[in-house]
């Protein structure tokens, strides 16, 4: 992460929990030099276990043993939909990032569905693949998740994969067939927010194809976890899901009185469980619990989620010469320069490209767009690279903050992406250009081409960011 971008990170939570800021235990340099040597001890004591299965995932921001959920797998491809079904929970678990007092209507994204036909035509504009109900608990509103789950698997035909997240409480045999007999694939269970008990994930086993548990690596419950790691295990459970702590406004005075270490970053983490998800994986392969276990990172979720948004968005509106970036940006790329030699590269693109929508060209013939697959029949020689990143926001209505486009979902309803600068266009020459070429369009993959070209100051331009994913867990500062 650059210096700049840390610094923006601090000043950013001084505002934000300006009333509480010197009342939290934040990381110190010396404490982030000791658990960054505690983590590297766990990560190399879990893959001295490599014929056990562990392996990291999606830019090794996910780390995985004996495999991982389908669902967990649309998720980091980016194409999941969370369907928060209610906004109502009847536990009151510490770790919860908000209130959930208002039963409200089905939403995600910031848009509300009053009815099932309204998301299923979200579902299928937006090329959604897979759908989870939370909450809230969906539970304490049965009737509108199996109302829901019926709409989708009649009205879209291709395939779609289904689950549900709830804290067990409210249970029973019927509801599980109910969900079951139409069409539910998993369920995952906070056995967290029941004391650990597993008397409903039982119910399930055997009734829901797929069984999971996922829940927050809480430090306190960390042997209390060990204990019933087997028996999640023994009883059939699938998958067990570990996630990290984050902090927000709601759940901030609970943390604080728990003792925990804050982490700065995009958002605020807790420091202790992160340390406590490993210690979990390194205990199901110490003791050869075959149970497959994912740790769900802040940093992946920030990433890849976000990523998936973005580039849902972006498919919807690009121009057919701007191209998507793994993080989700629309990228614009053109060269600049001297109107007759723009001319030339213009006339080859005619004559060896018949897909003349992949190019534009300025009403002064100065400036060509062009999208990336272009690159390897360009002349770049006494040009300058424009390279600019575009984000978006999907949005319900109109805000006129940003350039928009209306995109109808049905006769009745229609919602709004907006697309706004990411960052001020990036100039590059000469060798520059060949080594962007190089690294962001000529390879397509996740890491740096090491090709001897003198480098971009890619941290300072701002490149890395929009091109991809920062790799890894989250560095301790």
């Amino acid at each position: 992460m650059a210096q700049t971008d840390t610094e923006s990170i601090l000043q950013r939570i001084r505002e934000d929990y300006a009333d509480a800021y010197d009342t939290m235990t934040w990381l110190t340099p010396e404490q982030a030099a000791r658990a960054a040597r505690t983590r590297d001890a766990l990560i190399y004591d879990i893959f001295k276990h490599a014929g056990k299965g562990p392996q990291w995932r999606f830019a090794g921001t996910k780390l995985t043993t004996h495999g991982i959920s389908p669902g967990c797998l649309f998720c980091g491809r980016g194409e999941w939909s969370c369907l928060f079904i209610n906004g109502i929970c009847n536990a009151r678990c510490f770790y919860c990032p908000s209130v959930q007092d208002q039963k409200g209507n089905p939403m995600t994204s910031t848009l509300e569905f009053r009815t099932p036909e309204e998301y299923v035509d979200y579902v299928e504009k937006f090329g959604i693949q897979a759908v989870s109900f939370s909450g809230g608990e969906p539970l304490m509103t049965f009737d509108r998740v199996v109302q829901y789950l019926k709409v989708l698997r009649a009205k879209i035909s291709r395939p779609l994969y289904i689950w549900m997240y709830t804290n067990g409480l409210l249970v029973t045999g019927d509801k599980l067939k109910t969900l079951a007999e139409n069409g539910l694939d998993e369920i995952r269970f906070d056995i967290s927010a029941d004391r650990y008990r597993l008397d409903a994930l039982k119910k399930a086993v055997g009734v829901i194809p797929c069984v999971t548990v996922e829940i927050p690596a809480i430090p306190e419950d960390l042997e209390q976890t060990k204990q019933v790691i087997r028996q999640l295990h023994d009883e059939g459970v699938n998958f067990l899901n570990l996630h990290q702590i984050r902090c927000t406004r709601f759940n901030l005075p609970k943390l604080i009185q728990r003792g925990y270490t804050f982490l700065h970053g995009p958002k605020v983490t807790v420091l202790e469980t992160e340390q406590t998800a490993l210690e979990l994986i390194r205990y199901t392969l110490d003791q050869n619990i075959a149970l497959p276990v994912n740790y769900c990172s802040f940093t992946f979720r920030h990433q890849f989620q976000r990523a998936g948004a973005l580039n849902r968005n972006a498919r919807l509106i690009k121009s057919p010469h701007q191209g998507i970036t793994p993080t989700g940006h629309l990228r614009t790329l053109g060269i600049f320069g001297d109107p007759a030699a723009v001319l030339r590269v213009h006339a080859h693109l005619q004559a060896v490209e018949p897909d003349t929508g992949l190019w534009e060209v300025s009403s002064k013939g100065d400036r060509l767009k062009f999208h990336d697959t272009l690159w390897p029949k360009i002349d770049f020689t006494g040009m300058t690279l424009e390279v600019s990143y575009t984000a978006t926001s999907l949005k319900s209505h109109v805000t006129l903050r940003h350039a928009f486009r209306e995109i109808p979902l049905n006769s009745g309803k229609k919602v709004v992406i907006e697309k706004y600068p990411a960052h001020p266009v990036i100039r590059l020459t000469g060798d520059n250009i060949v080594e962007f070429g190089q690294r962001y369009v000529a390879t397509g993959v996740n890491e740096p081409a090491d090709d001897g070209v003198p480098s971009i100051d890619r941290r300072a331009d701002g490149l890395e960011k929009f091109e991809r994913f920062d790799p890894g867990l989250s560095r301790y500062y």
